[in-house]
């Protein structure tokens, strides 16, 4: 089906036939959907009616009249039952149909009207935001009190294949659920109480008068009683956690975490979250990877916040996550999952002899889940316990047990910057938190080790205000303010309020004098063009009237809503303090938002020269023929001797660090960070003086290329890094990949949108931050065309924040101290929050039946999940969507990033290196790796040093870049420097993020140097048994490696076991046009693949 409908670009939707429901609404419903669909695709909607040993497929004509739902074909939003009875569900129906027939309906972005502050930390944290209000923080603390859970499950065996590539194994049922409470103690210190229940518990004679102490259904399992339970508790940790002021907000809320537990433990708890006694709200993430549900009780209101434990550390195991951030006395013990049935549970557990080795052989994993070592280890264990049953209790506990100690150390790790973890739901949203309060409190991520001057902390007892002079007035025009009174009656209607004597348009004169005379009434500042005015009810219980209303700024009013005054003057003044020092603000103007979200592109991830064998290998030179209009792929006399990978030290960080730097040609040697936004504007002269310029920083749409003459400066690296659609047909990725595809059966595509290395940018309109397109146009690029512009305020505002974590990472492996794996993790997530976009998370409805059924005839309906018989979660494609990160930040630092990656490149390497005797092999991410023809003699390890042309130039810049060997780990350390990742003799790359290289690694223990291979491969499991030769042999002998996928997911409302047969390694690669001597050229526009060609020695 995948294929069919990939090939001819087909939405096809299946509908089945419900015979119980003969005559009513919903006897024939949406089965399943396949497909995407595009501007291009036509939808195909069928019918499958089978009567048991026929099958039957029918064209579905009118798919309203036969399911009995309208859904609008303008906003495909509006949904209604067809009915023959009901008129005015009809009337409503037509009469909105007339509405959107002339109006285009697109997703809304929800901004802030005016520029807003930054700092989650602080005005997203009801605590801290009180505390910071009223001069407290000294007592501020962390959340310290939680609670961990784990389920351990039953093992049904079913091997039955789903599709030619899918068998589903085995289906899992619930067997045990543990946890540990953390109690915590004011001096930090804290206690732990275990519980764990079990199908045994639900057996005891007791359990129906457990079950009627917690007033729980007679029918609940032993699920719902470790619920009720966990409520209990939850009670009493809230209570060790709350201040002792009362006026100091907290939460009623206590977090509770499992490992995996997105994917998999609140997979088995949504059945007992369905339950009379507590109710549900909205889960967070998507209905396959649910980040956060929170479940509130409907007695004690006490709330329980299910988040996923892995998501603070990352993707890993948890016997990984004690070794790296826990206690090293502590560990993962072993239990053979696959051996117990709901046939043989309750026999197995009774035993009293241990498991046998064979027990630990694993279906899924495909081996022994544990080592022999590992097994005496288990046997030593056993012998503590009186039978099996006792030994799951103590295995289940223990594996929430070991996760506490990593989230402690985590807690500790950001108390110290005034960060409450547990108030959110992943690393990220911590590390931008962090990042963002660094920006008001400097002075607080300032080592005594590496004192900088820094602008001063945030006071809440300062006066920030900053009047321009020169600000442009601020003129009330009619068309603003009839928008304004249209708005301000429809938030005194929805909110019940009396409308009849509100302001009118007709009041125009009245505030245009009352706004050119005035001043706010809260903050006193004038009204200007960037401080529009706007009314402010004095009492929130009556509406909009000329009597309940004052000016204020737009600004302050966001601010005041209905806070505390204190809390109120907090926001304002900490808007003036961003606006005083420039810092990164919410954006305010969505042709400025949109302009952001295009300029969006990744890590680049490319291959240039497949085959890199030292002592075989040549350097491979791309020259660009003119006359003939061919690019030419030919080796040169000079022969590889090593491979080695240059890193980028933390390339993101670095990126958005803005360190002085004398090899930044632009902006003071600096790479500033945006700000607010400052202006956009669309005509052509005011782009193109911005960018002449070359003073503010900017994101820019333009339309350009390089001429032809700069092609063979060029073709090596190519420096434009953007999305383009690919088509996967012979002409556009040559010969060779299409070969491999057919010859292969390999699933493909019509067109594929990948990000590539580009000469030309296609005769499209694309945007490039500031410092990017300066280093273009250095270059050679010509622009032709000036789309739109967006200019920022400059700041440095990231520096203290990069500096600190760095230096406290260099210190924690100084001192051999396992924080450093902690500060490296935080320095590395604070960067891809910025530029979360929101415009593609679904929302997920709870719904009953008849709900249910109407949305998923809804066209913005991406997956059902059944719960309990009568409950239903509903993802649906959202209407609006919210920007109110700094999404400016985002785009200057991956702009920022390839910038300082290709400056490297062009600016250092191609100025003082012989380039006959080098090419590059391929780049990822922050990593550049090189082949090179250096010295026959010499090792590996040689580097640059036999292929330097221009000694002057590269002595007095390399250690700029590189680490200086006889500096200390600073400098190998150092912002804006390059390290060594990788040297080695041989490296084979099959694709992007698909390459193997047999590295020359420097053993601590045995002090001296091994061949170990790297291998990465993306899409299949590590566990394969995938070697460097397998790499070479898809290469040489064109052939293909298969691999097998084993994973836990739901399907059919069951947690399965699933194994999937996917292709590892293929050889295909359509982000470059490859030649058959493996040599990957860039598309340009005007060639074919006919057009490249290779030329003998």
């Amino acid at each position: 089906m995948t294929k069919f409908i990939d090939t001819f670009n087909l939405v096809v939707n299946i509908y089945t036939y419900h015979e119980e429901l003969d005559g009513k609404t919903g006897q024939y419903r949406l089965f399943n959907s396949y497909g995407e669909l595009n501007n291009e695709s036509m939808t195909l909607d069928l019918l499958l009616i089978s009567d048991g040993t026929e099958q039957h497929v029918m064209y579905v004509s009118n798919v309203e009249r036969l399911t009995g739902v309208l859904i609008c074909p303008y906003c495909h939003d509006y949904v209604t039952i067809l009915s023959t009875t009901n008129k005015r569900a009809n009337e409503y129906f037509n009469t909105h149909v007339e509405k959107y027939k002339s109006s285009t309906h697109t997703p809304f972005i929800l901004l802030h009207d005016v520029p807003m502050p930054i700092c989650p930390a602080v005005l997203n944290h009801p605590t801290i935001e009180y505390l910071m209000a009223y001069g407290l923080m000294d007592q501020f603390k962390a959340q310290r009190g939680f609670i961990t859970y784990d389920f351990e499950t039953l093992t049904n065996q079913v091997m039955r294949e789903i599709t030619d590539q899918t068998t589903l194994l085995q289906q899992l049922s619930k067997l045990s659920i543990a946890s540990t409470e953390v109690y915590p103690n004011q001096d930090k210190s804290y206690e732990l109480i275990k519980r764990c229940y079990t199908l045994f518990d639900e057996l005891s004679d007791d359990y129906q008068d457990k079950l009627q102490n917690y007033e729980l259904p007679s029918n609940s399992s032993f699920v719902h009683l470790w619920l009720a339970q966990t409520f209990e508790s939850a009670e009493q940790i809230y209570q060790f956690m709350k201040y002792e002021n009362e006026d100091i907000p907290f939460d009623k809320s206590v977090k509770v975490l499992g490992w995996n537990s997105s994917r998999f433990d609140i997979a088995l708890l949504w059945d007992a979250l369905d339950c009379e006694l507590w109710s549900m709200g909205a889960p967070i993430g998507s209905l396959n990877n649910t980040k956060s549900i929170t479940v509130t009780h409907k007695k004690s209101h006490m709330k329980l916040q299910f988040i996923d434990a892995e998501n603070f550390i990352g993707p890993m195991t948890l016997k990984a996550c004690v070794k790296d951030y826990g206690d090293k006395t502590e560990h993962k013990d072993v239990f053979p999952y696959e051996i117990i049935s709901s046939s043989n549970w309750k026999e197995v557990f009774l035993k009293t002899e241990s498991f046998e080795y064979e027990d630990f052989k694993s279906q899924l994993k495909g081996y022994y889940s544990i080592t022999k070592d590992e097994y005496e280890q288990y046997l030593i264990d056993f012998k503590r316990f009186t039978n099996r049953l006792e030994y799951l209790k103590y295995y289940n506990i223990n594996d929430t047990e070991i996760m506490v100690k990593p989230l402690m150390n985590l807690i500790d790790t950001f108390e110290q910057f005034n960060i409450d973890v547990l108030h959110y739901i992943s690393i990220a949203s911590c590390a931008y938190a962090t990042k963002h309060y660094s920006t008001y409190f400097p002075s607080k991520f300032n080592l005594e080790s590496d004192k900088q001057q820094y602008y001063e902390d945030f006071d809440i007892n300062a006066d920030y205000s900053n009047p321009n002079p020169n600000a442009k007035p601020s003129i009330l025009t009619t068309g603003y303010w009839k928008n304004k009174c249209y708005h301000y009656n429809q938030q005194d209607y929805k909110a019940g309020r009396e409308t009849d004597r509100n302001v009118t348009p007709d009041d125009y004169d009245y505030y245009k004098s009352l706004f050119e005379t005035s001043v706010c009434s809260i903050c006193n500042a004038k009204f200007t063009y960037d401080n529009p005015p706007s009314l402010d009810r004095q009492d929130n219980e009556l509406s909009h009237t000329k009597d309940n209303c004052l000016p204020v700024c737009i600004s302050c009013n966001i601010a005041h809503a209905n806070r505390d005054p204190k809390i109120t003057s907090l926001h304002i003044k900490m808007r003036q303090y961003a606006i005083k020092h420039n810092l990164p603000m919410t954006i305010s103007d969505v042709r400025v938002y949109k302009l952001l979200r295009e300029c969006i592109t990744g890590g680049l991830a490319a291959v240039f020269h497949r085959e890199n064998i030292a002592g075989k290998t040549h350097i491979n030179e791309l020259t660009y023929d003119e006359q003939s209009n061919k690019v030419i792929s030919q080796d040169n006399e000079n022969v590889t001797t090593h491979v080695f990978a240059l890193d980028g030290n933390s390339l993101y960080p670095s990126s958005y660090s803005s360190v002085m730097n004398e090899n930044i040609p632009y902006t003071d040697h600096r790479m500033y960070m945006a700000g607010r936004s400052k202006f956009y504007s669309e005509k052509p002269y005011i782009v193109k003086n911005c960018i002449d310029q070359r003073k503010d920083i900017f994101v820019a749409k333009v339309k350009g290329y390089f001429p032809k003459s700069e092609y063979n400066n060029l073709l090596a690296l190519p420096p434009i890094f953007r999305n383009i659609e690919i088509q996967n047909k012979e002409e556009v990725i040559g010969e060779y990949m299409n070969s491999q595809a057919q010859k292969h059966s390999l699933p493909m595509t019509k067109k594929d949108r990948k990000l590539t290395t580009l000469l030309d940018i296609n005769d499209q309109f694309m945007v490039f931050n500031n410092y990017y397109l300066w280093l273009l146009i250095d270059l050679g690029f010509i622009i032709t065309d000036y789309k739109a512009i967006a200019v920022f305020e400059k700041n440095t505002a990231y520096e203290p924040f990069v500096r600190t974590m760095m230096n406290l990472r260099i210190q924690s492996i100084l001192a051999g101290s396992t924080k450093e794996k902690f500060y490296k993790l935080i320095i590395n997530s604070s960067y891809g929050y910025d530029t979360l976009n929101a415009e593609k998370f679904g929302k997920i409805k709870m719904l009953d039946k008849a709900g249910t059924f109407i949305a998923q005839h809804h066209p913005n309906h991406m997956g059902t999940k059944r719960i309990s018989a009568n409950t239903f979660a509903v993802q649906i494609k959202p209407k609006t969507a919210n920007c109110f990160t700094s999404i400016q930040s985002g785009v200057f630092t991956l702009d920022n990033a390839k910038y300082w990656y290709l400056n490297y490149i062009y600016n250092f390497m191609y100025k003082c290196l012989d380039r006959k005797r080098f090419h590059f092999v391929l780049a990822d991410t922050d990593s550049i790796y090189i082949a090179i023809a250096g010295d026959r003699n010499k090792d590996c390890h040689q580097q640059f040093e036999s292929i330097v042309t221009d000694k002057q130039f590269y002595y007095q810049h390399v250690y700029q870049y590189l680490p200086d060997p006889n500096k200390d780990i600073y400098d190998y350390k150092k912002i804006l420097g390059f390290g060594i990742e990788n040297e080695g003799y041989e490296l084979s790359s099959l694709g992007p993020k698909c390459y193997s290289m047999i590295v020359n690694k420097w053993n601590k223990e045995k002090q001296q140097y091994e061949f170990k291979p790297k291998i990465t491969v993306k899409g299949v499991s590590k566990s394969q048994q995938i070697s460097h030769s397998d790499y070479v042999n898809v290469t040489n002998k064109d052939i293909v490696k298969k691999g097998i996928n084993g994973t836990l997911k739901m399907y059919d409302n069951v947690m399965s076991s699933i194994q999937v047969e996917k292709y590892a390694l293929t050889g295909f690669n359509n982000k470059s046009i490859v030649l058959r001597n493996q040599c990957c050229c860039p598309y340009i526009k005007g060639l074919t693949a006919k057009d490249y060609i290779i030329k003998d020695q």
